[in-house]
């Protein structure tokens, strides 16, 4: 049914073929780490890209009498300049769940509107290990704003105007159900470069066996090996994974969410 319906005329969104793209994470280091090479890649390629982010990061510390806030916000701002993004909103709500969810659907609501993507990035929500409660919420919220951002009602609502076209696609990174790959190998060290400017992140220090070593060290492997696995997959040497829905998969369409016999979605 699923290969039926794409033949008929409901296919994927082809995420390199848009002008404008927007990524909404929850906290400033995510995209770098889930989606910083096709970020790269975008800019690359002369495309408008916005980052929004929803969260202050104020937890990502260690000395409870520092305030890392403003660092954070700087360090974002860098990390997004080095990769060429054109604009950085911070929409402040504090990390780890401090908020109301509709304050924070609005936010985001009135964020991606005023972006006006033509394809969303953002976190998995729906992903059975993930508990970290910013990265569950910040994907429902803009999962929710998705599907409404162009009904001029419902943004009227929420004192604010619905852009003038509805996204074409939502992308969501980090995910264990990816449909979509984009070749990052020319981006990966500028990807890197851009993870390394989060400072007050990579910097510190986690056990490790018998020694230590910093955050830093355990991302650069991390997303090294995701990216290598991911590419491979494509015969490549390095790729990011989305699970991508177009506009018209992301209401009363569960064939789209069915699994395959080849493991594809």
């Amino acid at each position: 049914m699923y290969k039926f319906m794409r033949r008929i005329g409901m296919p994927l969104p082809k995420l390199l073929s848009y002008e404008r793209y927007c990524f909404v994470a929850p906290h400033p280091d995510d995209i770098e780490l889930g989606a910083g090479g096709t970020a790269a890649r975008l800019k690359a390629q002369g495309k408008h890209v916005t980052y929004i982010i929803a969260t202050d990061g104020r937890y990502g510390g260690r000395d409870p009498d520092e305030d890392i806030v403003p660092a954070r916000i700087e360090e974002t701002k860098a990390a997004a300049a080095h990769l060429g993004v054109d604009e950085v909103v911070m929409l402040g709500f504090c990390e780890s769940g401090w908020y109301d969810q509709n304050e924070l659907k609005k936010a985001v609501a009135l964020a991606m509107a005023k972006a006006a993507p033509d394809i969303v990035f953002t976190v998995d929500h729906q992903v059975p290990t993930e508990l970290h409660p910013d990265h569950n919420r910040v994907g429902l919220a803009v999962s929710d704003v998705f599907i409404h951002l162009n009904n001029p009602l419902y943004m009227r609502e929420l004192g604010g105007e619905a852009p003038g076209r509805q996204p074409a696609g939502i992308a969501y990174f980090f995910t264990n159900r990816p449909n979509c790959y984009v070749k990052t190998t020319k981006y990966y060290k500028r990807q890197m470069e851009a993870m390394s400017l989060h400072r007050s992140q990579m910097g510190l220090a986690v056990p490790y066996g018998d020694s230590e070593k910093t955050v830093g060290d355990m991302f650069r492997l991390m997303v090294t090996i995701r990216n290598l696995r991911y590419g491979l997959r494509r015969f490549h040497l390095q790729a990011e994974a989305f699970r991508v829905l177009a506009a018209s998969h992301t209401h009363v369409m569960p064939e789209f969410g069915e699994k395959s016999r080849f493991g594809m979605y």
